[in-house]
């Protein structure tokens, strides 16, 4: 496995564990677990709720994956593979914006 390769990884980690940390504190802070049934709830709240949807969604989708992967393994690894995807964008930002990794 190549310098590459594992860079790739870690990128993904990061947003995986950011995306954790978000929804755990949403969790903690509220009492409600974070879900994209967030965003159909009307309140002064809504553009928080927001952040904290788009920034903890790569968890929620991974874990939707991993449900699906028995029944319908199509759907479960498209889900899967796109939380890999969005959780990438998101750790390279997180990397760039913060630690000034490029």
């Amino acid at each position: 496995m190549d310098v590459v390769s594992i860079v790739y990884i870690y990128t993904i980690i990061v947003g995986i564990a950011a995306a954790g940390i978000s929804g755990s504190a949403w969790a903690s802070f509220t009492g409600t677990r974070p879900g994209f049934q967030l965003l159909l709830e009307p309140s002064w709240l809504a553009p928080i709720r927001a952040m904290v949807v788009v920034i903890s969604a790569p968890l929620l989708i991974l874990l939707s994956g991993f449900k699906k992967l028995d029944a319908q393994p199509v759907i479960g690894g498209t889900l899967i593979a796109l939380s890999f995807g969005w959780s990438f964008l998101q750790g390279v930002f997180i990397l760039n914006q913060f630690f000034g990794v490029t």
